[in-house]
């Protein structure tokens, strides 16, 4: 299953009035990008307006529930849901975020960051991202966090979303510092260079030697035919996106998700 990045009202996210990029991308291209739910059928926008106003009178009451769960009830509402706002999206799908997740955890251990990573893999059964969310490190990134709401704190809290599902939340304050302190310890780049991360060129698998022939037979190694991607490029990659989202939610005052 892919991964997007929304940043956005809860309102247009749970009405499914946004279009992630790969539906952009192929409208731009004159095709037509249908998503459909786990059971095969086409995800489309909702249209009726009471169930419109009943969804986003049950995201604002829940927003006033985080508010007051987390000592914030005189900054209510915590953003607006009821304007037109406008929302960011991009794709990152688990390899890059995967990567950037590891950069992550081997920048706060002091480890040597792995120089490739092969198509498929999952960053939380690694070893070294396993050590460093058992040591409860004060990262978001490392906290399995899929919500940051727009709240000054660096916190991380777990809840239960409007639609009941139950997630571990951070705040926009807490990803930014650790974007900010990422970029300052491994590259020190400005805008411009972190921009130019966001390239597709990154998911481009590394070039690998033709497999040795054995007495006129191909020699099977264990995942010789596994593509390699270049660990920090990809998390470069995942973190231009991030920083993009970042500055979205952080202008906008609005709320940043992980869907997947």
């Amino acid at each position: 299953m892919g991964l997007d990045i929304y940043t956005g009202t809860l309102t247009r996210y749970y009405c499914r009035d946004w279009k992630n990029i790969t539906q952009q991308l192929s409208e731009e291209n004159g095709q037509k990008c249908v998503m459909v739910d786990g059971c095969g059928n086409e995800i489309k926008p909702e249209e009726n307006t009471e169930v419109i106003e009943q969804i986003r009178n049950a995201v604002c009451q829940w927003i006033d529930n985080v508010a007051r769960n987390t000592g914030k009830s005189h900054m209510s509402p915590l953003w607006d849901e009821k304007g037109e706002h406008d929302y960011f999206t991009d794709k990152p799908d688990w390899e890059a975020y995967g990567a950037l997740i590891m950069l992550q955890a081997c920048n706060l251990l002091g480890c040597h960051l792995p120089e490739y990573v092969e198509s498929g893999w999952d960053a939380f059964d690694e070893p070294i991202v396993k050590k460093a969310m058992s040591k409860e490190l004060p990262s978001s990134l490392l906290s399995e966090v899929s919500v940051w709401l727009p709240i000054p704190e660096k916190i991380c809290f777990a809840t239960s979303l409007p639609d009941g599902n139950d997630v571990i939340c951070s705040t926009v304050a807490m990803l930014k510092q650790e974007l900010e302190d990422l970029n300052q310890k491994i590259w020190k780049a400005d805008e411009g260079i972190i921009l130019s991360w966001r390239n597709d060129k990154y998911y481009s698998p590394v070039q690998q030697k033709e497999p040795k022939l054995l007495f006129g037979f191909v020699r099977r190694i264990n995942n010789a035919n596994k593509e390699k991607y270049r660990t920090e490029e990809l998390a470069q990659c995942a973190y231009s996106m991030l920083y993009q989202a970042v500055d979205f939610a952080d202008k906008h005052r609005l709320p940043i998700l992980l869907n997947y």
